[in-house]
């Protein structure tokens, strides 16, 4: 189930700079939200102050009415995707997928029924037992998709997903991650340079 996030006055100051200032916004549940910006203009650090990786200056992060501060992002309902994937090279793609369930201690036989139940909802059926250096940039994206949402985020956080892609594999995955959204049910928030793409707010 997903949950509305909320921003109040955030700014985040490194020094005498300040990578985020006043920043407030509210994103609802089941919504796909993007920043848009130039680089350097505070998008990273936003979503790594709402999944619990920066601490903000001044300001409040809610999420579903709930005040982060003080909850570290092993606690958070979130997942952050990073640029650059952070695939296992050494993992099939279903030991990549339920990698956070083996670390919980679940089994082996639910992992993979789960791994191959996300497979199924992010298009990539049949794919479970590839090395990830098998994959096309496309199916490693929604790899990394289906490996954050094993871990049942209510809200995803994916920060330049598509941006090492080329222009018309960003424009598909655009429109495939939407779907994955809305049949995930999450909300998913995302930050991009581009200013085009399926999303409900920017």
């Amino acid at each position: 189930m997903s949950a509305d996030v909320q921003l109040e006055d955030i700014s985040v100051r490194f020094g005498d700079f300040v990578a985020v200032r006043d920043a407030s916004v509210t994103v609802k549940g089941g919504e796909f939200f993007s920043f848009l910006g130039p680089s350097g203009c505070g998008k990273t650090t936003l979503l790594r102050t709402i999944s619990g990786f920066q601490t903000p200056s001044t300001g409040r992060v809610l999420i579903d009415g709930r005040d982060m501060a003080g909850t570290g992002p092993n606690q958070r309902p979130t997942a952050l995707i990073f640029q650059n994937l952070a695939l296992f090279p050494l993992m099939t793609v279903w030991e990549n997928i339920s990698f956070a369930l083996e670390v919980k201690g679940i089994g082996k036989r639910e992992r993979r029924r789960r791994a191959d139940e996300l497979l199924g909802l992010v298009a990539l059926p049949g794919e479970a037992e590839k090395m990830v250096d098998e994959l096309s940039g496309g199916q490693k994206q929604r790899v990394a998709v289906a490996r954050a949402l094993c871990a049942e985020p209510e809200v995803l956080l994916l920060d330049e997903p598509l941006s090492a892609l080329d222009l018309k594999l960003r424009q598909r995955m655009r429109t495939e991650l939407r779907a994955i959204q809305q049949r995930a049910g999450d909300h998913f928030l995302s930050i991009s340079r581009m200013t085009r793409g399926g999303f409900d707010h920017v």
